[in-house]
């Protein structure tokens, strides 16, 4: 057993979330988005289970799983995977390795709504009195309901998923399902009707090394005549709302997507409101009169393998025009994206968020009006605010910010659950305007801030809860407040605001200069194209990765570990690996992972969001 095979196991997990045929597929049946309907409310898709293990086995990850020194280790966590799976594989008649081999082509799933009247239904040219009843009786099931689709290409491992659904048909049949055959395109479904309506019906058909799988009557049949009838309506690669959201996501790399999926989510919830009906069904006029209608869905690719990039991950939200209601409250906007100067070098993560602070506020203040009445924004807000602090909300505050926001995470040594530490910066327009405000607040919460300035730094210190109830082991919060150039900081490690503060005036290295931030920015420009980001993001995985493994090392943690074992068998088998190996030297693992980088824009269609992570060259 070698570590690739752990990388296959999250290879599964992916396709369980995951657009024309694909290589490997059968010559003769079109991709999903043709054979799925076209209002399908939730969609996911592996383009290729083969190119995609392919792809994953070339990673980086599965390089470091099969480095000499952590193949042990890691084989032997397999085997401890594969033991524990053994304990529910006789229920089901297949091993882990037979499990994760079944996938051979193209993997889909989609959630489907039903309405009362089907399309199965109009082409059903039975008019007996038991093929009406029956017809009857599935329009009952189905109405007002959502189903599921899924599409798994086998080829020759067929019979193996043949034993899963058989252990299936056993589980249901103890539950009262009843067994029913049908013919379709010269094609027989199995059918597992429930014993009330209730419980949706269970289907499934094998043909050409395909496995379709449904959940609600009637589903696997109308995928059944869409591939070997032809079109039954339109298709789901015929939606519009699809298209326009995958087009960005789907075209911009040079290769094919293992990765894609697609989400309504106003669908969904209209859906989910409507069939409730009673109190629920009030919520929709709210809804509608927000205007959130106009998501008209959001989706996105994952890819993996390249020359340069390990994966990329794009996301695209698509907002119909006029941009009102909700969104006029979701302004993003233009600006830098270089770290100020007190971000340190050895930060785990920094992300600068650029947004119409003014325009969001009065877009806010709209939507309140529509349903609080007039000045609804002042009422509720502004004058509380003011009765307390003494500041004016929108004039000290709202017009005092630029809209910049920086946060950056850091590593706060000893390894502790908690050790990553937060520190989010606001950048203002006028530092000294800044603290008449931050002073009022001090003055209306005496307790709460206190000040006590470091150097030139003005610093006040916060609340945080009593060390002697603090959970052991953890990280203290130690709330603090600062000003610092034209950033408000906001921290609950001093350790944190110390190093921003050290690293400002040149003490430390900054993180603008070191060469793995470049690279990241460079790539994150030539990805843009021109258009400018109202996101950017910089994070290194190995500061995260050397957390845990301080934790793992730390001999407190391995004591919790068997003591958990105890009565848990997966964390007792895992303890017994840790005890039988030594881990590696930090550095052999870190050096596998290399940053990643994110951004965010606004489109003409939407908001469009991609990360990547860069391909270790090691």
């Amino acid at each position: 057993m070698n570590g690739q095979q752990i990388l296959v196991v999250a290879t599964l997990v992916l396709s369980s979330f995951a657009t024309t045929r694909t290589p490997g597929s059968a010559q003769d049946r079109p991709g999903a988005p043709h054979l799925f309907p076209h209002d399908v409310l939730a969609y996911a898709r592996v383009d290729d289970m083969q190119r995609l293990r392919q792809a994953v086995g070339e990673s980086s990850f599965a390089k470091m799983l099969n480095d000499p020194q952590l193949k042990p280790l890691a084989g032997e966590l397999y085997l401890t995977v594969a033991e524990l799976f053994d304990s529910v594989s006789d229920q089901f008649g297949i091993t882990l390795d037979e499990l994760l081999n079944i996938p051979q082509g193209e993997v889909a799933f989609a959630v489907v709504p039903f309405d009362a009247a089907q399309q199965d239904d109009a082409v059903d040219d039975d008019d007996s009195p038991e093929a009406i009843r029956q017809r009857l009786q599935s329009r009952r099931r189905r109405s007002g309901s959502i189903g599921l689709i899924g599409l798994l290409e086998t080829k020759e491992n067929s019979p193996l998923l043949q034993n899963l659904l058989d252990a299936m048909a056993d589980l249901l049949r103890n539950q009262g399902y009843v067994t029913l055959y049908n013919d379709v395109a010269e094609t027989t479904i199995t059918t597992y009707r429930g014993p009330d309506a209730n419980r949706p019906a269970v289907e499934y058909c094998q043909v050409d090394g395909v496995t379709v799988l449904g959940v609600g009557e009637g589903v696997v049949a109308e995928t059944l005549r869409r591939w070997k009838i032809g079109p039954q309506g339109a298709s789901l690669a015929q939606n519009d709302d699809f298209g326009a959201v995958l087009t960005p996501c789907v075209g911009a790399e040079e290769t094919r997507p293992q990765l894609t999926f697609f989400v309504n989510p106003h669908g969904i919830v209209e859906r989910v409101i409507k069939s409730r009906g009673g109190a629920a069904a009030l919520f929709w006029p709210i809804i509608e009169d927000l205007g959130l209608g106009k998501l008209r869905g959001v989706g996105g690719s994952v890819f993996t393998g390249g020359e340069v990039f390990e994966s990329i991950f794009h996301v695209h939200m698509l907002i119909k025009k006029p941009r009102d209601g909700f969104f006029a409250v979701v302004r993003p906007d233009s600006g830098d994206i270089h770290p100020p100067a007190w971000v340190p070098d050895d930060v785990s993560s920094y992300t600068t968020v650029s947004w119409d602070i003014a325009n969001s506020y009065a877009g806010l203040g709209r939507i309140l009006e529509r349903f609080q009445g007039e000045n609804a924004l002042q009422r509720l807000a502004e004058e509380p605010i003011m009765r307390q602090t003494d500041v004016d909300l929108q004039s000290e505050v709202i017009d005092l910010m630029t809209g910049r926001v920086v946060v950056m995470r850091w590593y706060e040594p000893p390894a502790r659950i908690n050790s990553q530490t937060l520190l989010v910066g606001i950048e203002v327009k006028d530092g000294a305007q800044a603290v008449e405000v931050l002073e009022k607040l001090a003055d209306a919460f005496p307790s709460r801030m206190v000040r006590r300035d470091q150097g030139s730094v003005i610093v006040y210190h916060g609340s945080g809860p009593p060390a002697d109830r603090f959970p052991e082991g953890r990280r203290l919060p130690e709330p603090r407040v600062a000003l610092l150039d034209n950033f408000i900081l906001m921290t609950d490690s001093p350790q944190l605001l110390e190093r921003a503060m050290r690293t400002n005036v040149g003490a430390l290295p900054k993180l603008e200069r070191i060469p793995d931030f470049e690279i990241v920015a460079n790539e994150v420009a030539g990805k843009l194209d021109g258009d400018p980001p109202f996101l950017f993001g910089f994070s290194r995985a190995q500061q995260l990765l050397r957390q845990f493994y301080e934790m793992a090392e730390a001999p407190n943690m391995r004591q919790r570990l068997r003591d958990g074992g105890s009565g848990n068998p997966a964390l007792g088998r895992l303890s017994a690996v840790l005890d039988k190996h030594d881990l590696p030297p930090f550095d052999l693992i870190a050096k596998y992972f290399e940053p990643s980088g994110d951004f965010a824009y606004d489109s003409p269609s939407g908001l469009h969001y991609t990360t990547f992570t860069l391909k270790s060259q090691r």
